[in-house]
């Protein structure tokens, strides 16, 4: 008799016909099970079931008030642990785990206020598997599901307020982990995880404002693959799928007040791929600031000097008198813009960076100073004209803060690599008096591919793509904060050793554009473009250059400045072994 299953059945009731009452329902079978549950201030449901072996389980609850906690904890297999910890009412727990040694806590602390819930859902199958939940203030909810062999997922959510917290972790395979971290309201979150190895990392912070949320979806499917990502300010959205072995993906965004949205999409498929996305959109609200102005004057001796034509001389000592005033000024609002970053990974150990900042800022600030030395003498070192003049020295100062608001542009960056060792670079920033955007597309397919882009100030178009091996791209674009200017650069390469650097600088007074196109087809093709315009005395200055070579060892080199006139530039080759170098002033 000592091998039969010992069954054991417990039901405990207080006050049923009590509105606060506390419930509890405890089922087990099998041997050595332990369950306790403690309950505290009415309004307490607690259900345990535990078939197999030395299972444990620990439900605590209290002041629910007039609001509910209810607790269900159900575990079949042997070793199993599960902790609930519930106070403050509106909270609802429920784990499940089936296997071998799993373990699940859950920390839920709620409001009385209508509507603010704290929703767990713990269900892990297999062995070894251990889950974390801690929520508090209620309007969280959480789920995790967990099959496998040794998965770990742990979940934190805190001051939800008014707002909500969504957390859903689902993890098939073996010795996955998942952690989520989710502050301030707003926040949906998403992992998925299938095979073994892989980590998911996500942390978001939000805000109380309505319609600030923090969206992340991440999906792995195959082993070791590692994505961490962390978001603040809310209007964040970010979904990365792995798919492969060794697969990184790193995902930075910031949103403030006066800042828009932050949009990043990463995608890999296949071995050792690395993607870096960080973005920032940010503004500053309008504030008070101050004019500085400061003003002095000096001799070094003393002096002499008369209060009329006619009278006496009156000796005065040397002059050292300076004075500090402050005038209030109204420094304007500037916002951020809006940024979209998509990366498409196929292949082995490909590198994309995309880093674009929209942030506004002021402009307008002055410091005008100088030394303004007297036209007429104060007067005499003494009675007799041979003692010489003296002239004081004046000086003033009048600073200006930057008081002009400029909001930020916006960034669209698309990078798509195809192939093995590609590396891809692509760098946007900027403010702009006009509604301007960045717009940056690179694809690269072959191996050891190189592109880097550049662009400040919005109105920049770059699209670069390279199909062969070895291959390198440059292009860096730049214009003012006040101009009108459209820099716009193509690189085409298709073959191999291919090289392409393209710099273009508007001038931040004209309305002018640079625009400028190499296209190459071959081998060991080299082309170098660079315009620039300069102070024009008449506006609408443009330069242009198109480079188109088709063979093998060919070269062409293209500067172009403009001065008060416009410079256009063709170049094409065909054949081996020609060089063409272009320079215009």
């Amino acid at each position: 008799m000592r091998n039969l299953t010992i069954i054991s059945f417990l039901m405990a009731t207080t006050s049923l016909a009590s509105a606060a009452s506390n419930e509890s329902f405890i089922l087990q079978a099998g041997e050595k099970n332990k369950a306790i549950a403690g309950q505290d201030g009415g309004n307490n449901k607690q259900n345990t079931i535990q078939v197999g072996k030395k299972n444990g389980a620990l439900t605590l609850q209290d002041q629910a008030g007039s609001k509910t906690n209810t607790s269900n904890t159900l575990q079949f297999g042997a070793h199993n642990g599960s902790v609930a910890l519930q106070r403050g009412g509106n909270n609802e727990q429920t784990t499940i785990q089936g296997g071998v040694g799993n373990f699940a806590i859950t920390t839920q602390k709620g409001t009385q206020t209508n509507g603010k819930l704290n929703d767990s859902t713990t269900a892990q199958f297999g062995a070894f598997n251990a889950s974390a939940a801690d929520q508090k203030d209620g309007n969280n909810k959480q789920n995790t599901l967990q099959i496998g062999v040794g998965n770990f997922a742990t979940t934190s959510q805190d001051a939800a307020g008014a707002k909500t917290n969504t957390s859903s972790t689902t993890q098939i395979g073996g010795f996955n982990g998942a952690f989520v971290n989710q502050t301030g309201g707003n926040n949906n979150q998403t992992t998925l995880s299938v095979g073994v190895g892989n980590l998911a990392v996500t942390n978001q912070t939000g805000v109380q404002t309505n319609g600030r949320t923090n969206d992340s979806t991440t999906l792995q499917f195959g082993g070791f693959n590692r994505s961490f990502v962390g978001q603040t300010g809310g209007n964040n959205d970010q979904g990365t799928l792995q798919i492969g072995y060794g697969n990184l993906s790193l995902t930075g965004q910031n949103s403030n007040a006066q800042g828009l949205t932050n949009t990043s999409t990463t995608f890999q498929a296949g071995n050792g791929n690395t993607a870096v996305t960080s973005q920032v959109s940010k503004g500053s609200p309008a504030q008070q600031g101050q004019i500085t102005k400061f003003a002095s004057s000096t001799t070094s001796t003393p002096y002499y000097t008369k209060n009329s034509f006619f009278g006496p001389w009156i000796q005065k000592p040397a002059l050292n008198d300076s004075s500090t005033t402050f005038s209030p000024i109204t420094l304007g609002a500037y916002y951020g813009g809006v940024n979209t970053s998509t990366t498409v990974q196929l292949g082995n150990g490909n590198k994309a960076f995309t880093n674009q900042v929209s942030q506004g800022g002021r402009i307008g600030g002055n410091v005008i100073s100088g030394y303004l030395p007297s036209i007429l003498p104060v007067g005499f070192q003494g009675p007799s004209f041979s003692s010489g003049l003296v002239f004081p020295t004046l000086w003033g100062s009048v600073t200006t803060p930057d008081f002009i608001g400029v909001n930020a542009v916006d960034n669209n960056a698309l990078t798509l690599q195809v192939g093995k060792e590609n590396s891809a670079f692509t760098l946007q920033s900027g403010m702009s008096v006009l509604p301007s955007s960045n717009n940056s597309a690179t694809v690269q397919i072959g191996e050891k591919n190189f592109a880097l882009a550049s662009q400040t100030n919005g109105l920049n178009a770059q699209g670069t793509v390279q199909i062969g091996e070895k291959n390198s791209a440059v292009t860096l674009q730049s214009n003012s904060v006040v101009s009108g200017t459209l820099n716009a650069a193509a690189t085409i390469q298709v073959g191999s050793r291919n090289k392409a650097l393209t710099n273009q600088i508007a001038n931040p007074l004209n309305l002018g554009a640079n625009g400028s196109l190499i296209a190459q087809f071959g081998n060991n093709n080299t082309a170098i473009a660079a315009q620039s315009t300069g102070m024009q005395p008449m506006i609408g200055a443009l330069n242009t250059q198109a480079t188109v070579q088709v063979g093998t060892g060919n070269y062409a080199v293209t500067a172009q400045n403009s001065a008060s006139v416009t410079n256009t530039s063709v170049t094409a080759q065909f054949g081996s072994h020609n060089t063409a170098i272009t320079v215009q002033k």
